[in-house]
């Protein structure tokens, strides 16, 4: 006697409908969906997810690499519209620039005439 998983019709049925996590990975899964999954590093993968379990997923790329990742370092997992890219990529942190002070002026002390 085989059970049968209930067959839904979008990622937000499986998600609300059924068992959270696991049926919108599974529904990820059986519908090849392509997938951009953003790592807590900032790190970008996209692929198609081949398989999962409790602790990690299998991402499959275009070009048929694997790549096991664990979920504990997964920020955000997206739906990709198109083709699967192959490609890693690094966030871009936000630079930080400072204007340099005229020496011997005090911070909050900008008129030192005396």
């Amino acid at each position: 006697m085989t059970t049968e998983s209930p067959s839904y019709s979008t990622i937000e049925q499986a998600f609300s409908l059924g068992n959270g996590q696991d049926s919108a990975l599974n529904w990820l899964r059986k519908n090849r969906t392509p997938v951009a999954i953003f790592l807590v590093s900032g790190i970008k993968l996209e692929g198609i997810i081949s398989g999962f379990d409790q602790y990690s997923v299998l991402l499959t790329d275009a070009h048929g690499n694997q790549q096991l990742v664990y979920k504990a370092k997964i920020s955000t997992i997206a739906m990709h519209s198109g083709r699967p890219q192959v490609s890693i990529q690094r966030a871009r942190k936000p630079r930080v620039t400072m204007s340099p002070r005229p020496y011997g002026s005090a911070r909050g002390d900008e008129s030192n005439d005396q």
